[in-house]
């Protein structure tokens, strides 16, 4: 048996073609491996195309109240500057200083990297991480439901708390209360 995303939509057997915004959703919970489970669930409703997940992302408030925040979509300085390191090398020999092509590649491609924020802006996340409790956890998804009820039966599994939507009112108050009812 295979599983139907559409199943709860009334729509129509072939597959619907993404469209519409983005939307993002931070769903705050009082422990980090309940924020990594809902993410491994949002991952597997983006595989079973219940929703279309562009970014996604986990900020957690240590005890001694550091923001960290664990994205799956930015290029961190190390691969930005081994990615420049080979690009500058390449360039570099056709100059004949591939030593120092890759030296300056490197440097540019981590600055690149540092400065680069796809995605969840990270601000807005550290943010609202601020508000976390110590020791709580938060997941941000950027995504676009596609099949909105199978995302909220999906969300009953977790006990968390709503910390941020710009889903549609709605939408925001089913997965508010699917969160509060936890089965």
């Amino acid at each position: 048996m295979t599983f139907d995303p559409w199943a709860d939509e009334g729509a129509p057997e072939q597959v619907k073609e993404p469209a519409g915004e983005l939307s993002l959703l931070a769903v705050e919970f009082d422990d980090p491996l309940k924020a990594q489970e809902a993410l491994l669930a949002s991952l597997r409703l983006a595989k079973r195309g219940a929703i279309h997940l562009d970014d996604a992302a986990i900020v957690t408030k240590a005890e001694s109240g550091k923001i960290r925040i664990h994205q799956t979509k930015d290029t961190s300085t190390g691969q930005g500057a081994a990615a420049g390191g080979w690009v500058g090398m390449l360039a570099g020999l056709l100059f004949m200083a591939p030593l120092v092509g890759a030296v300056l590649g490197a440097a540019i491609g981590g600055i690149w990297a540092k400065l680069r924020d796809i995605g969840i802006s990270d601000k807005q996340m550290a943010k609202m991480g601020e508000s976390l409790e110590r020791g709580d956890a938060a997941v941000f998804l950027l995504f676009r439901p596609e099949a909105p009820t199978t995302l909220v039966r999906e969300l009953r599994r977790f006990d968390g708390t709503v910390l941020f939507s710009s889903l549609e009112a709605g939408l925001t108050e089913e997965i508010a209360a699917a969160l509060d009812e936890m089965v």
